[in-house]
């Protein structure tokens, strides 16, 4: 498998010799391909008995060390989800990146397929290879194909400023993976990696390490405070690109942060208080920062930031209950984490193809520049709802599914009088997020879709291609999949759990399996209902001669779009809650072709601080030392000459004494 993996990336390589019209399809062959493959190995681990699967590159020495190649049910579900969501992106992206041909050369649009194909590969690599080399080699291709690909509109300096910046994060990340990797090395300097970390952690306090390793994982995925980044970069992605970065490669650090778990047996408590606490933080930091979001993408950032912290306070329940011997609130707490990892990936990668969707046609992200798209695009409204629906984690859809498990493990450990005080706050979060991302996507698809529209952009909008729409199908058949037939991915996922972590196989709570039953059937029968009610609605009707007129509107009898709720205005009330953890940018501005200018406009963004909070002290003090350095500054070559041999002499007085 690697090794026809390896060969399909190098074909996607030829990208940039090939004419146009053949860019897109040979992108799309390789990654289908590879995608494919990937997918039905990762499936035959998965419902077989098989445990891990050897890939034939154990042979292969990068640096001299083995690459280590293998899958076993934690890496097939990974993989799962690359393949799946992946494939689906390349479908999307082929009508999309049609309409910057012409502003773009086609060494751009060439160097856009490539990166696409090297970050699909690149993150099969990351969950696939185990040795330190394969392993960080797959982990920076990751990070710089996914670069280029957040740089594509670079001649915009928010795009540059964001890619940049996100780059500049994402090796301080490389660098912390790095040295947890060191320190848990072998006893030769080419032993390191995953393989040799169960060794280490059986002979050494762990914490350490794995605070290094949280850090580094942990940035990838977004978790506060290190989530700077990713509110910056998703808007200025292309939107299949952010799709696929929020979709998947979000849960690389997920999966970096479970694997290096599945290692450790001593300090539970004290890691899994650890990542219950960032969970928690990191979920109401990212739902209350998406409230008060206009931007329609960034708002779908921080929701991200807000399930990943939902994952992380269901790993560290978990993580608890495996120190102090809670084996129900273990398995349903990483059950209920995975099944989250795999439902989120399929309708953040839905909801992020639709706000593309939105922006092609309306040529904005501001939810107070659209409204009324549901006669205009009802297609893609229809997707979008189902996305909305899912990831406020209501039924019938799949995000309820997760939530249930986890919801369950501290419910079943309240009752059993475990983990009573981890239950509560857990279950208290998970409330007060949920009913937040209600509010959430409530403003999000009831200012995009309903009223009407408030400028012209969204009136004159129109339904965006099949193609894009057919992409937005197969995640939708994966979220009604995994919402009707939950009991046989969780099966899987708890099957994955204790082999993962070496646990004998652990019985699911009789009110888990007996809910599992109900939870389809309900589903099922509410959408007939619905269903059933709407037909019934439209027959009569038709019977019955209805006049047809507007709503009352209050007694106003000239309404306007000016009359309905902006973002600002819906969100209002939250903003007394972030006044001093955002920055309200309010710019007036008076458009240019006007003297004496009559219509006058006011933008308002809501900056998250916490970059300036993190930075604004180590640049104040690189700041001085620059400054106190500045004399050596001076200009004149012959001194830059001496001061280089004045380097050179302290390095000889250095060596001789015996300290270098």
């Amino acid at each position: 498998m690697i090794t026809l993996l390896s060969i399909l990336l190098l074909i996607s390589l030829m990208v940039f010799f090939v004419p146009g019209k053949l860019k897109y399809p040979l992108t799309f062959i390789t990654i289908f391909a590879g995608g494919m493959v990937s997918f039905w190995e990762a499936l035959r681990v998965c419902l077989t008995s098989v445990n891990k699967i050897e890939f034939a590159s154990y042979n292969i020495r990068i640096f001299d060390q083995p690459a280590y190649a293998s899958m076993d049910m934690l890496t097939a579900v990974f993989v799962l989800i690359v393949s799946i969501v992946g494939i689906s992106v390349l479908i999307y992206a082929r009508d999309y990146v049609k309409h910057y041909v012409k502003s773009k050369s086609p060494a751009q649009i060439s160097l856009h397929y490539c990166a696409l194909s090297v970050l699909f590969f690149s993150m099969l690599g990351v969950v696939i290879f185990q040795g330190g080399y394969s392993f960080m080699i797959a982990w920076e291709l990751m990070t710089v194909s996914s670069f280029v690909l957040v740089f594509f509109d670079a001649e915009k300096r928010v795009v540059r400023r964001a890619a940049i910046y996100y780059l500049m994060q994402m090796h301080i990340a490389f660098v912390l993976i790095l040295i947890g990797f060191l320190l848990g090395a072998g006893n030769t300097p080419d032993e390191w990696g995953f393989t040799y970390l169960p060794e280490y952690f059986k002979g050494s306090n762990p914490l350490p390490v794995f605070i290094l390793f949280f850090l580094g994982f942990g940035m990838k995925a977004g978790i506060f405070p290190l989530h700077i980044w990713l509110p910056e970069a998703h808007p200025a992605a292309p939107s299949h690109v952010s799709a696929l970065m929020s979709g998947v490669m979000l849960k690389m650090g997920v999966y970096g942060i479970i694997r290096v778990l599945t290692f450790i047996d001593t300090q539970l408590l004290t890691i899994g208080i650890i990542i219950f606490v960032t969970g928690i933080v990191t979920s109401l930091w990212g739902i209350f920062m998406a409230a008060v979001q206009n931007d329609l993408k960034k708002l779908l950032a921080y929701s991200s930031m807000d399930n990943i912290g939902i994952i992380l306070i269901a790993v560290g329940a978990a993580v608890i209950g495996l120190g102090t011997g809670n084996n129900t609130i273990f398995i349903l707490g990483m059950g209920g984490a995975l099944m989250h990892v795999v439902n989120h990936s399929m309708f953040k990668a839905l909801l992020f193809m639709g706000a593309g969707s939105i922006y092609l046609s309306t040529h904005t992200r501001n939810i107070n520049e659209l409204g009324g798209l549901i006669k205009r695009m009802p297609l893609s409204t229809v997707l979008f709802i189902v996305g909305t629906v899912a990831i406020c984690a209501l039924p019938p859809m799949n995000g309820f599914i997760s939530e249930f498990i986890i919801y369950s493990g501290f419910f079943s450990s309240i009752s059993t009088g475990d983990s009573i005080i981890v239950s509560l706050f857990g279950i208290s979060v998970l409330a007060l997020v949920g009913g937040m991302t209600v509010f959430v996507f409530i403003k999000a698809l009831g200012l995009s879709f309903l009223g009407e529209p408030r400028c012209c952009k969204s009136e004159k909008a129109k339904e965006v291609s099949g193609m894009m729409l057919n992409a937005q199908v197969v995640p939708v058949a994966m979220i009604l999949l995994l919402a009707f037939f939950p009991e046989v991915f969780f099966n899987t996922i708890s099957q994955v759990v204790c082999r993962s972590f070496s646990q004998n196989q652990i019985l699911t709570p009789d009110f888990i399996s007996s809910g599992f039953f109900k939870i389809p059937l309900i589903s099922f029968i509410t959408l007939i209902t619905i269903t059933l009610l709407y037909n019934l609605k439209s027959a009569v009707n038709k019977k019955r001669n209805a006049g047809v007129s507007d709503v009352w509107g209050c007694g106003f009898t000239n309404p306007s779009a000016k009359m309905q709720y902006t973002g600002e205005s819906f969100s209002e009330n939250l903003d007394l809650v972030n006044l001093k953890k955002t920055k309200n940018n309010r710019k007036r501005f008076v458009p240019k072709s006007q003297i004496f200018a009559k219509p006058m406009g006011i933008c308002i963004d809501h900056k998250d601080n916490m970059d300036k909070a993190i930075s604004s002290r180590w640049l104040r003090y690189t700041r001085k030392i620059n400054k106190s350095q500045a004399f050596l500054q001076t200009g004149k070559i012959n001194h830059y000459v001496l001061q280089a041999l004045v380097f050179l002499f302290i390095i000889l007085i250095l060596t001789i004494i015996g300290i270098i």
